[in-house]
């Protein structure tokens, strides 16, 4: 005779078996664990029998729809967390307790998961504002922070508006520029349509010939998926330091250091720009750890950018950074908008022959309409003319179209290009030269 399924001996109440449960995890586990972004491995099958055990001294009967729940709820995100594992989905956007859309493959949609109510959602804002030492109140509402995963939280709350919450979760996409002919299934810029093979040849063949590259990048367009694939093209033997303002970059380089600031953890009296220890700084160091090469994650503000550029013109050639624009031309311009804001003292002809010193190829890199990634142009920054005019010579360029099968891309080489002698000079030094 099978044996009955144990009855409790009073009615539990869904908040007593909460409680009960989330006080026995707390003396067990380690509160590493308990961590809703934390990469322990094990870490789901370790709570997940501390739940099953807990439910079965209430005299409950463990099913797998309350274990999942009580997961989700106490040691989650509540009903966020099934959307936290999905590999597919990069940006959860939480615009209301029962409003919430998410990224996947670089398109938003709207998805019915949902908070109970308000109160629910201030509890998860409070639990990942926790879970790095800060506070979120009326007079502290805004919080950014980057979580033990690499995973970026930002939590609104009154007077500003929400409570809202916005979670870029850490990408662990890795793709090679070239296929790998040994294994046909990893993934590659070119099986993916987002170049073709002549610009990921290209665009190999410059990191190995350590010329400067700056990727000017749109929104959400992919910029440390496409700076770490042009960073494995490096040398193994070559000592790489990337310089973030928040840690994205998980580099395959076996020589490799990370530096990362670090942000004021008090909004009070302060703008949110402000830093103990910003990019400028770390650049600034970084020169001192002899790096062979200097990946700079995004320049965003003036000192920054005066400081990569002077970094990259003490002799660091092959070194690369980000910024946003709109297109290769939009890249230089902003970058010398932002370096004149705060040193006046140069003019615009000297900025322009500063900023045409130090890159050898800028690089634009865009998100289509269908969400795909794609390199839209690459360009050869040469020098300045006699008018004080970029010399911009564009090696690569794509056009779309409209078609039945959705949007096309066509990859096009410009015929009569032919590398600068700067550029062929540094392509010689590793043994290769442009076939025309």
């Amino acid at each position: 005779m099978l044996a009955e399924a144990a009855q409790p001996t009073h009615l539990v109440s869904p908040e007593e078996l909460r409680h009960f449960v989330r006080a026995q995890l707390t003396l067990q586990v380690d509160p590493e664990i308990l961590d809703p972004f934390s990469t322990n491995p094990n870490r789901s099958t370790i709570l997940r029998d501390r739940i099953r055990a807990a439910i079965s001294q209430r005299q409950l009967v463990p099913t797998s729809d309350l274990v999942d729940g009580l997961f989700d709820e106490i040691v989650g995100l509540g009903p966020l967390q099934p959307l936290m594992v999905d590999p597919e989905i990069t940006d959860i956007l939480v615009n209301h307790f029962d409003e919430i859309y998410i990224e996947r493959r670089g398109r938003l949609e709207f998805v019915p998961n949902a908070f109970r109510d308000q109160a629910q959602l201030e509890q998860v804002i409070q639990k990942i504002v926790a879970l790095v030492g800060r506070e979120i109140n009326i007079e502290k509402p805004l919080v950014d922070a980057r979580m033990v995963d690499g995973s970026r939280a930002n939590a609104v709350y009154a007077p500003v508006g929400g409570p809202t919450l916005c979670i870029r979760k850490f990408s662990r996409v890795r793709l090679a520029l070239l296929p790998d002919e040994r294994d046909l299934s990893q993934a590659s810029w070119v099986s993916t349509g987002g170049l073709s093979h002549q610009m990921c040849a290209f665009l190999e063949a410059v990191a190995i010939a350590r010329a400067n590259i700056l990727i000017a990048v749109a929104t959400g367009s992919g910029k440390s998926t496409l700076l770490r694939s042009i960073v494995s093209a490096f040398p193994e033997e070559e000592r790489v330091i990337t310089i973030e303002d928040t840690a994205e970059l998980e580099l395959d380089n076996p020589h490799w250091v990370k530096l990362e600031c670090v942000h004021s953890k008090e909004l009070a009296g302060k703008t949110t720009q402000d830093r103990r220890l910003d990019v400028a700084d770390l650049v600034q160091n970084a020169l001192r750890m002899r790096p062979d090469r200097l990946i700079i994650g995004e320049i965003r503000h003036s000192k920054e950018a005066f400081y990569v550029l002077e970094a990259l013109n003490t002799g660091h050639d092959g070194s690369a950074t980000t910024i946003h624009a709109s297109s290769c031309a939009d890249a230089l311009a902003r970058l010398e908008l932002l370096i004149s804001r705060d040193f006046g003292q140069l003019s615009p002809p000297e900025i322009r022959r500063y900023i045409a010193r130090v890159f050898d190829l800028v690089v634009f890199v865009s998100r289509l309409r269908d969400g795909r990634r794609c390199v839209q142009e690459i360009a050869e920054l040469r020098d300045v003319d006699g008018d004080g005019r970029y010399e911009l010579h564009t090696v690569f360029t794509s056009e779309l179209t409209n078609g039945p099968q959705g949007i096309g891309l066509d990859f096009k080489g410009i015929p009569e290009y032919r590398p600068s002698a700067r550029l062929a000079r540094k392509l010689a030094l590793q043994g290769m030269r442009w076939m025309s």
